[in-house]
């Protein structure tokens, strides 16, 4: 019954403990991942938005090219002087040759390209003027540059018409090193890679990893994961809006974002390492993660300590439930516990029945202090020979020892010993002894060496000329 109940309250406080514990771990992870998912949608938003400022960064230095070629074009269309002239040069000195523009020249019908140094080259395998024609205004793709066969340019085209003609085209040269050195904001600290592809052949325009003239399907990079339903070539080719994160062949990961320009038929991608990207969030990310781990820490000591501490209680309670208060002995409850649990097949093992004589004169003479002392010290004797955890205090003024031994004469010669410590000092009990034997139930025996002692008690009282007490 006790040890149900002990069991039935472990269990309880337990249960309880470990539902708080999952519930605040739970709590904790949720809030942690919370905050992680939180903090990758802003860095993803920041790509995001690093990619936009870059579009309009490079879009808006293209649109101010056209702009001033679209103003120098006008102002020749209504001049009457040959395109080759000095003063035509002089209305190409008007565009400002910088960074980003090497050159400014006009295509004429012949191929010949009269630059703005007032030289004329020739274009033929290079730029075709009726290629050009068909295109109209544009920005072109990849071509050779002028002076040096193994440079690369993209051209700005703008028509020269008059009277309804297109008779010529002018144009700005860039370079793809330019674009990504001249025009590209400074992101990520320089760590971003900004790529700008063709989307009808996938060629790279300008790509910072140095795949310029290459295109997207021969790149050795694997795509992890992207958020479009489509493949990384086709989401570029149908000019798609999305974040992919690709791994180089070193393993390295890559988050993309990609974003289609209005500027001509490309795709601007915007790659930025892992580290990088998450570079300002990180230290939070292991502050998160020291606290996930101390709080798991914390709720594991917690718990053990609860464990503990109802255990320790348990004891307690378990100590104070089985123990006499006054002897320090084992009392009633676990003597009834230890009959219930030994009952047959007891072989071997001795009852010493117990009742102190006198107790009820000593609390009336001398005063229950008095009358605790003496059962104190009775009991003392007792338990330093049958051991503390073979002697019950069952009743008031009665003892039960147990001792396992089937020699009787070896039993009693020790009770002999009990009861003669017990007359020097100054009090007498009255004692009875019974041996088990296989086919007796312990009940039997200590009923037996009960009787006993009531017989011995009543030979004491008859000694002293003194009525028994009941």
């Amino acid at each position: 019954m006790w040890k149900r109940a002990q069991e039935r309250f472990r269990t309880r406080s337990l249960v309880a403990t470990i539902v708080l514990m999952a519930a605040i771990f739970i709590a904790s992870i949720i809030y942690v991942f919370y905050v992680r998912d939180y903090t990758r949608q802003q860095s993803y938003i920041k790509l995001q938005q690093a990619t936009e400022e870059t579009v309009e960064s490079i879009e808006g230095q293209f649109r101010a090219d056209r702009n001033m070629l679209r103003l120098i074009s006008r102002i020749i269309s209504e001049t009457d002087v040959s395109l080759r002239s000095v003063s035509i040069s002089k209305y190409m000195n008007i565009y400002d040759v910088n960074a980003g523009v090497s050159d400014v020249a006009i295509l004429m019908r012949d191929n010949m390209a009269v630059r703005v140094s007032g030289a004329d080259t020739d274009t033929t395998g290079i730029l075709n003027f009726n290629e050009v024609k068909e295109k109209g205004e544009h920005l072109s793709t990849l071509q050779k540059d002028l002076d040096n066969d193994e440079e690369l340019d993209i051209r700005n085209f703008v028509p020269i018409r008059k009277e309804g003609k297109t008779i010529a085209f002018i144009y700005g040269t860039t370079t793809p090193e330019s674009i990504l050195s001249a025009w590209t904001p400074d992101i990520y600290d320089g760590h971003a890679i900004v790529s700008i592809i063709e989307r009808d052949t996938g060629l790279f325009l300008a790509d910072g990893l140095g795949r310029t003239n290459t295109i997207l399907q021969e790149s050795d990079f694997t795509v992890a994961q992207i958020t479009t339903n489509e493949s990384i070539v086709d989401s570029v080719k149908n000019g798609r809006r999305g974040f992919a994160i690709l791994k180089s062949p070193s393993g390295e990961a890559y988050y993309v974002c990609f974003l289609p320009m209005n500027i001509a038929n490309w795709e601007l991608s915007v790659s930025v390492p892992e580290k990088d990207l998450y570079a300002t969030v990180r230290p939070m990310y292991r502050s998160l993660y020291i606290f996930l781990i101390v709080m798991t820490l914390a709720l594991v000591v917690y718990f053990l300590y609860v464990i503990h501490i109802t255990t320790g209680s348990l004891i307690g309670i378990e100590r104070r439930a089985n123990m006499d208060a006054l002897t320090g002995l084992q009392n009633r409850n676990r003597y009834e516990y230890f009959c219930q649990h030994l009952q047959q097949g007891t072989e071997g093992i001795a009852c010493i029945y117990f009742d102190v004589n006198g107790l009820h004169e000593v609390n009336n003479t001398q005063g229950h202090l008095a009358g605790d002392n003496m059962l104190k010290t009775i009991a003392s004797i007792i338990c330093n020979e049958f051991g503390d955890s073979n002697t019950y205090r069952i009743g008031g003024d009665e003892f039960v020892a147990f001792r396992y031994e089937r020699d009787e004469q070896a039993v009693r010669k020790d009770l002999d010993r009990v009861l003669k410590e017990v007359e020097s000092n100054g009090y007498h009990v009255a004692s009875g002894l019974a041996m088990a034997t296989p086919d007796k139930k312990l009940l039997t025996v200590i009923k037996k060496a009960e009787e006993e002692m009531y017989e011995n008690k009543a030979k004491y009282y008859e000694s002293i000329g003194k009525e028994m007490r009941g």
